[in-house]
């Protein structure tokens, strides 16, 4: 996550409306932080192209998110996955599904957030969509908007509030400074 990204809390304490992914939506690893524009993804519950063909599309800081539909029974995400994204530079992975792998993906210090963690693999068939509106942990993230990610959680800021959500944050970040 860039240094000078902010909170998750902060974001959240300036927004003027939800912006906080539901709390199952969980880091997979102690210290795991992300920030950067999203690339959305739908899919069928644990099935895997869609999820893959976003990881081909993705560019260097973009946040893959995906709306699995919160089903835990097959991961969405592994080891593999991750260090194909890290490699890529991509700034992390949100998932409203499953992930696997989580000790790997720890030591590839790539920031993979999820509403939970299974050993069973995905299935390799279906379709799904990249680059439209989703809603992952109960809020609606369309393409561009800014996700970030820290140990309480992850918001989604809309691309056309971030100017201002992160402004107030900056102002609330001081006065809390000078309190």
């Amino acid at each position: 996550m860039p240094s000078d990204a902010l909170p998750t809390a902060l974001l959240s304490d300036a927004a003027s409306r939800p912006i906080a992914l539901a709390g199952r939506i969980r880091p997979v690893w102690r210290g795991a932080r992300l920030a950067g524009p999203a690339l959305t993804v739908r899919t069928e519950p644990g099935e895997h192209p869609a999820v893959r063909r976003a990881l081909e599309q993705a560019t260097e800081g973009v946040v893959i998110v995906v709306d699995g539909g919160g089903f835990l029974e097959r991961a969405l995400w592994g080891g593999r996955m991750s260090a194909l994204a890290r490699d890529r530079g991509l700034a992390g992975v949100v998932i409203d599904g499953a992930v696997r792998d989580v000790d790997e993906i720890e030591e590839l210090g790539f920031a993979v957030f999820a509403a939970g963690v299974v050993p069973t693999p995905p299935v390799r068939a279906g379709d799904g969509e990249t680059g439209s509106a989703i809603t992952c942990g109960g809020i609606v993230v369309s393409p561009g908007d800014l996700v970030v990610g820290d140990a309480d959680g992850v918001v989604v800021v809309p691309r056309g509030d971030i100017d201002e959500v992160v402004a107030r944050a900056r102002e609330l970040e001081l006065e809390s400074l000078d309190a």
